[in-house]
């Protein structure tokens, strides 16, 4: 292992366990060297670290309230901080500064609805200031302080706060701008057969990416899925789906309905049959059959149309619809090359090889202009309450390059079967909104991958003494620039900092400078695996410098190994809302390679504390017996005359 990844015990040193509480990084040759995340002006690299990050265990404590800014404030003489981007001209100017934690600041806990014992441990909570009456609050993520200027006396009223959405598609684009750097030195070419710090990195990606696989579940191995899904492209299938649907809050006798669906598709000859049921009290009725052959679908619902079929041939509808009665009445017409696949040629890999082409394409591109270089300042990490120290590989990509390639990815994208293919499952849904919904799908990729960066880019690996990625962070914000999302910088540091398995224990986040607010993703999971289960709790929050419009997700799950038994639980949360998700269940009647029963024995769905829908039930696969017969006496749809039309309409109505 290379010098600068020796395992050092440091339990005098002050140096903090991530970028964003204190580690001073080694000064880069460009950039403005500030950071708005990481504070102070960059030191030399013999400067003393600081004091570490203490993680502490969650408590059953209530969470510190954000205030929004008192619109009475008086505003202080003071000049406000200019924020500009790094130019020649104007070395002078700094941009927005967020200072470092406190090291008096006390750690404040934040609740959540989950048990203590499944909390990920939070970091250490940090101070930032309230604009207009300079008192300190609590950031309740605990990801960094901020400092926010005061406003100029006698200045023009504040500028309405920037609506959230914005800020959201703002840093969803930042973080895929960082998530496409890291991509790209994962796969990139230029890490194979190199020596010192490439042959270092490239044993990092290694090793993560062998702990990523212990985190697959077993279960598609142990119910064979590969053999169904094979079975189902050659024989017929059966599946059989049934829920009871439970309202708690119904004041009347009929609180439950049970629904019940009886499919039978065979892929192999195109054809596939679907049997509805609902029913209450212990009684069900059949409501409606399905069956689909020939491009054609069938349609019986006894309670409505008695004996009679209905059948809608699908491979000229737009033709036949114009030239239809139904066109005359409606007064409507379809393009005329409308049409409908039912049962397509199956696309083996769902786009994935051609994804991957397109980030090898871009790799390329980028690959020559990489730079690798030894991190010679290790830095301090905590690891199980012990101080340690390690060092790594800085990778520096050339930014014009990287426009570049990200120019190229967005391009190869919109111009991608896969993309279009993906676009085209949502014609039928949208219909006459497709074209919009299409334009509005390409002005979001436009805007992913429309970010510039305005300097080099440079990212930290830190690596231990096994050899594996313990950190990734930029050492300074990177400047950026973007149509219509309005991002000045964007940084990243998230630690991987478990024992067994570094990605046991992550905690991090990404974070963006759109003027003079600041928006971040904070991230936090812990993982652990048994001979027995494998569990995780993971929890993501987008947040500004006003905490009321924090957006949290959580996520956690038990997975059982022996007895393939789940217990899952989501959540999101917004200001004044929240919904969660509540499951347990597993697979039971397994016969590898050819059926199996999803069981479903507790679900729920509570909206703001209160249980809105209760569900239970199974989805069972199984070798079809029956074979799908097709009507022989449909009546189509689009052959109908106007009275026809209006006699069917008149029964429905009457």
């Amino acid at each position: 292992m290379e010098e600068n990844n020796k395992f050092e015990t440091n339990t005098d040193s002050s140096g903090s366990g991530s970028m964003l509480y204190g580690a001073e990084p080694e000064p880069q040759t460009e950039g403005s060297g500030h950071s708005a995340v990481y504070g102070d002006e960059f030191q030399p690299q013999n400067t003393a670290p600081s004091e570490p990050l203490q993680l502490s265990e969650p408590q059953n404590t209530e969470p510190v309230q954000l205030t929004k800014p008192s619109e009475q404030s008086e505003p202080q003489n003071t000049e406000p901080v200019q924020l500009t981007k790094p130019s020649e001209q104007q070395s002078a100017t700094e941009p927005v500064q967020l200072t470092k934690p406190s090291q008096n600041t006390e750690p404040v806990q934040s609740t959540a609805p989950l048990e203590a014992s499944q909390q990920p441990v939070p970091p250490q909570q940090g101070q930032f200031y309230q604009p207009g009456n300079g008192q300190p609050y609590q950031n309740p993520m605990g990801y960094g302080p901020m400092q926010v200027p005061p406003p100029v006396q006698g200045a023009p009223s504040a500028k309405p706060k920037k609506n959230m959405a914005g800020l959201v598609v703002g840093i969803l684009c930042a973080a895929a701008v960082v998530l496409v750097i890291v991509i790209g030195v994962l796969v990139s070419r230029s890490l194979l057969g190199g020596g010192g710090p490439q042959r270092q990195l490239a044993k990092g990606i290694a090793n993560m990416a062998q702990e990523m696989a212990a985190y697959q579940s077993s279960v598609a191995e142990d119910i064979g899925l590969d053999a169904i899904n094979q079975l189902k492209d050659k024989e017929p299938v059966n599946t059989r789906i049934a829920f009871k649907i439970t309202d708690p809050s119904a004041t009347g006798s009929l609180d439950s309905v049970d629904i019940k669906v009886d499919g039978v598709t065979d892929y192999g000859k195109k054809m596939a049959e679907y049997d509805l049921g609902v029913g209450a009290y212990g009684f069900s009725l059949d409501i409606a059959s399905v069956i689909a052959a020939d491009n054609t679908v069938y349609l019986s619902v006894p309670m409505v149309f008695q004996e009679s079929i209905y059948s809608l041939e699908l491979t000229d509808l737009g033709k036949n619809f114009n030239n239809s009665a139904w066109s005359s009445l409606m007064e409507q017409t379809m393009p005329e090359d409308y049409s409908l696949t039912l049962f397509g040629d199956k696309d083996t890999d769902n786009g994935e090889t051609e994804f991957q082409n397109i980030l090898d394409r871009q790799s390329s591109i980028t690959a020559d202009s990489m730079k690798f270089e030894t991190i010679s300042q290790k830095k301090a990490f905590t690891v199980d309450g012990a101080m340690v120290e390690y060092g790594g590989v800085r990778v520096t990509i050339d930014r014009d390059a990287y426009n570049e390639s990200m120019e190229a990815m967005r391009d190869d994208i919109l111009a991608s079967d896969f993309y279009q293919n993906f676009m085209e499952g949502y014609r039928t849904t949208y219909a006459a909104d497709f074209d919009e919904l299409k334009n509005s799908m390409d002005d979001m990729i436009g805007q992913i991958f429309g970010i510039r960066v305005e300097q080099d880019i440079v990212l930290d690996f830190y690596l231990d003494q096994e050899g594996r990625i313990v950190n990734i962070s930029t050492p300074e914000d990177l400047m950026v620039s973007g149509q219509d999302i309005g991002v000045d910088s964007i940084a990243v540091d998230i630690d991987f900092l478990g024992t067994e398995r570094t990605l046991d224990s992550i905690e991090g986040g990404f974070y963006m400078q759109s003027g003079d607010e600041i928006l971040y993703i904070g991230m936090s999971r812990t993982a652990d695996i048994t001979d027995d289960y494998y569990s995780e709790n993971l929890m993501l929050v987008m947040q500004d410098d006003n905490s009321d419009d924090d957006i949290t997700f959580r996520y956690s799950n038990k997975w059982g190994y022996e007895d393939q038994t789940f217990d899952l639980e989501m959540s999101i949360e917004v200001p004044e809302s929240s919904m969660e998700i509540r499951a347990d269940g597993g697979y039971t009647d397994i016969v590898k390679g050819e059926s199996y029963t999803f069981q479903l024995n507790h679900g729920a769905l509570t909206i703001d504390g209160e249980d809105l829908l209760l569900l239970t039930g199974s989805i069972g696969i199984e070798p079809a017996e029956n074979e799908i017969e097709v009507p022989d006496n449909a009546i189509d749809v689009l052959k109908m005359s106007e009275s026809d039309i209006e006699d069917l309409l008149y029964g429905l109505a009457y």
